[in-house]
């Protein structure tokens, strides 16, 4: 399947990596009423990042921009930085977001991360990962032909991505571990989810989830536990799942999440 327009398989953004504590400081002290090139613009000259020189700034911008230019909304993520929520959960939300402005990396956890996962394999390797990327490159994914060096280097940068989520940790061999998604997280997926998916079958169905590694059944398994703990209302008769939440929308639960 070729790559479709709305889709950002910008390579920068797996070389310059996730970037997870720099947009959770930058987040912090966004100014949500002012435009995404007028708050990078004034992060150029505050630095709120403590940058060690202006060239590693100005290459933080520059990869924020092509990130959040398109995809969801970054106000909920804006929100719970500005809120202090603990970074160990905010990054999962930042996970989850990057499925709508990360392509590359998108495909990646859904296309090839995850089946492997599911079928049993826990090691990966640069080499590992090198055909699929050579696969992206046959559908018309890159703007231009990666030479050897290029395909080696996007498998690198796609594992370094998902181990600075703690998914696979390790080095020359990564290792999958399963992290402990915390339940905030988990929420802010379903609130998400919820806006463009209302339905609680379709919901648990999504392909989405891929992004958490995650199965439909371990997807219900995690609404029950929801329920359980009172912080939604999931309930399952026969083939029919109805699901209820005690806020709106993600942007209300994220204001309700944090003081």
């Amino acid at each position: 399947m070729a790559a479709t327009q709305s889709e950002n398989h910008s390579g920068r953004l797996m070389r310059k990596g996730v970037l997870v504590e720099e947009t959770y400081r930058i987040f912090a002290c966004w100014d949500l009423s002012a435009s995404l090139r007028l708050n990078l613009s004034r992060f150029r000259e505050q630095n709120p990042i403590g940058a060690s020189n202006a060239a590693w700034l100005k290459e933080v911008v520059a990869t924020l921009s092509n990130r959040f230019s398109a995809g969801d909304p970054i106000t909920p993520l804006v929100i719970l930085a500005k809120r202090e929520l603990a970074i160990g959960t905010w990054k999962y939300c930042l996970l989850w977001h990057l499925h709508s402005t990360d392509g590359l990396f998108s495909a990646f956890m859904r296309e090839f991360l995850a089946p492997r996962i599911e079928f049993g394999t826990v090691v990966f390797t640069t080499e590992d990962v090198m055909p699929y990327v050579q696969e992206l490159q046959s559908r018309g994914v890159f703007g231009e032909k990666l030479s050897d060096y290029g395909v080696r280097r996007m498998g690198r940068d796609l594992l370094r991505a998902a181990g600075e989520f703690g998914l696979l940790d390790g080095q020359t061999r990564r290792e999958f571990h399963h992290p402990v998604i915390p339940e905030d997280a988990l929420l802010y997926a379903i609130y998400s989810l919820w806006e463009t998916v209302p339905r609680a079958d379709r919901l648990i169905a999504s392909d989405r989830w891929r992004q958490f590694l995650m199965t439909p059944f371990q997807v219900e398994h995690e609404l029950l536990n929801l329920h359980q703990f009172h912080r939604l209302r999931y309930e399952r008769a026969g083939s029919v799942g109805e699901l209820n939440l005690p806020h709106n929308s993600l942007a209300d639960f994220c204001q309700s999440l944090v003081p």
